[in-house]
């Protein structure tokens, strides 16, 4: 599993999704585990782990100091938009909130590292997302160009059917979960954004859109299935 860097409340924490399943997650936070159970009437009781003196930190903040100089806002971690407080060509604050993620029945705040003005925002509200997926550039006296700049990579609920790769012609999960619904099936033609998959993880369902618009060739998934993050859900036609 990949591991996520989080400062909370000014201390630093490396975490780790160890194990994950409907009813608990085993999570490791700075070397130690914490076993999450999550609510329900007939979950059976689950062990304790041991050392497990201290609570796990929750719902942590970020800032957007991934930026490298470029202006690049990234994802910190796969989940979910929640909402885009700002707009293109707003002046925002250092500190201010600019988008709010939700990953494991978590929402994080991503703040701005410094003065500045927005500038293009590739992600939409209740689109997926995954690590390190451009969400939206800044612009101000504080960010310095590369020398040599990559072409930025945008997330998957704004690439096109034209700039998509063949390989990239799949819908992967988000995050890990249980699948509730699927909403489309296979050799019906979806709208880009239209709901065609309903994810639940940590007790939480979330809506999982298209991120294109095409016919569908394939689904991998049914209900009650068990998905981990980047398995596939929905394949579409070249």
């Amino acid at each position: 599993m990949k591991t996520y860097k989080l400062m909370i409340n000014n201390e630093k924490y490396d975490a780790r999704i160890v194990e994950y399943s409907p009813t608990h997650a085993k999570i490791n936070i700075n070397g130690t585990d914490y076993l999450v159970q999550i609510e329900d009437d007939k979950i059976q009781s689950i062990p304790k782990l041991a050392s497990q003196e201290k609570a796990v930190p929750l719902a942590p903040s970020f800032s957007a100091t991934g930026l490298t100089g470029s202006g690049e806002v990234r994802a910190p971690i796969p989940g979910v938009i929640v909402s885009i407080p700002v707009s293109a060509g707003q002046e925002v604050k250092k500190g201010q909130t600019i988008i709010i993620l939700e990953a494991m029945k978590m929402q994080s705040e991503i703040a701005s590292p410094f003065d500045a003005k927005i500038g293009k925002i590739f992600v939409k509200e209740r689109s997926p997302i995954q690590e390190g997926d451009l969400m939206m550039t800044l612009e101000g006296s504080e960010v310095k160009p590369t020398p040599q700049p990559k072409t930025p990579r945008p997330s998957a609920a704004v690439l096109t059917e034209q700039s998509m790769a063949p390989s990239e012609k799949t819908l992967r999960a988000p995050i890990p979960g249980s699948i509730i619904d699927v909403k489309v099936s296979q050799g019906s033609f979806v709208k880009e954004g239209e709901v065609v998959v309903i994810l639940e993880a940590m007790k939480m369902e979330s809506e999982i859109h298209s991120n294109l618009s095409g016919r569908i060739s394939r689904i991998h998934v049914g209900k009650g299935d068990s998905v981990q993050e980047g398995d596939p859900l929905i394949e579409f036609e070249d």
